[in-house]
């Protein structure tokens, strides 16, 4: 038989045991809390911050994979969207050049107008294989003119992208894949394999200004697409910004009650 002082022993030791578990339940449901509304901007007021969109995807007009950021950020009037290649380890081919971006606005549909293209701070525009500048103008090289197949409410690029955009209304170039981005790295002044000689191209990241958000916050854009190449067919998706850590949490949670 269990004695007294042992039977109370055994409690003491099981109480210690739950509270402990409880203890990291309640911490671990801390962490949760936290990382969610890090995801989801919830908690952070009525302030609004740039947002984000990115993806990876096959362009088949040069069978190769393109990667992108289009970050999207709203002040009064203004429309600021900076478009960034990011694919790895270098943009080998024009054909996987961004050329463009789509996007649609949830519960609004504002007036936007393209008032400025002009490279980010940082990046470069490449002449040629072996001669770039850090200083140029770009307004023209870009249109937001929507075509008869338009891919969204919005967008802008250097191409008419399979009738996806007006290819006419570029006065500055020749609405093929030049003044398109790609990734930082591609040139460096070396004769380094590159697939077509459409020059010029920025290097790196590209940013476009429009005016008519007044009445927008970032949280209404919605279905942002990137474009590369301009045969119409180099569409990559991109999920919406904290999608990704949201599942994760999903995941934590379905983890969490399996135990």
């Amino acid at each position: 038989m269990i004695g007294t002082h042992d039977r109370k022993a055994a409690e003491r030791t099981l109480r210690a045991h739950w509270r402990n578990k409880m203890l990291r339940s309640i911490r671990s449901t801390r962490v949760f809390a936290a990382a969610l509304f890090a995801a989801t901007g919830l908690g952070a007021g009525t302030a609004t911050a740039a947002v984000t969109f990115s993806g990876t995807g096959l362009n088949p007009e040069v069978n190769a994979f393109a990667s992108g950021d289009a970050e999207f950020s709203i002040a009064g009037d203004i429309l600021t969207i900076i478009l960034t290649n990011t694919t790895a380890p270098r943009t080998t081919a024009q054909g996987n050049a961004m050329t463009g971006v789509a996007f649609d606005i949830t519960g609004g549909a504002p007036s936007l107008a393209l008032t400025s293209t002009a490279m980010t701070a940082g990046s470069l525009l490449w002449t040629s294989k072996f001669a770039s500048t850090g200083a140029a103008s770009l307004n023209g090289s870009w249109t937001s003119v929507l075509g008869a197949s338009p891919l969204g409410m919005y967008g802008a690029a250097t191409t008419g992208f399979g009738g996806a955009f007006h290819g006419g209304s570029i006065s500055l170039g020749s609405g093929g894949p030049n003044h398109g981005i790609v990734a930082a790295g591609t040139f460096d002044g070396t004769n380094v394999a590159f697939g077509g000689a459409l020059f010029p191209f920025i290097q790196n990241s590209l940013t476009l200004t429009f005016s008519g958000a007044s009445g927008i916050s970032e949280s209404q854009i919605a279905n942002v697409l990137l474009l590369f190449g301009t045969d119409g067919q180099g569409i990559v998706e991109t999920p919406a910004p904290g999608a990704a850590v949201l599942a994760a949490m999903g995941g934590l949670v379905a983890l969490r009650r399996r135990r």
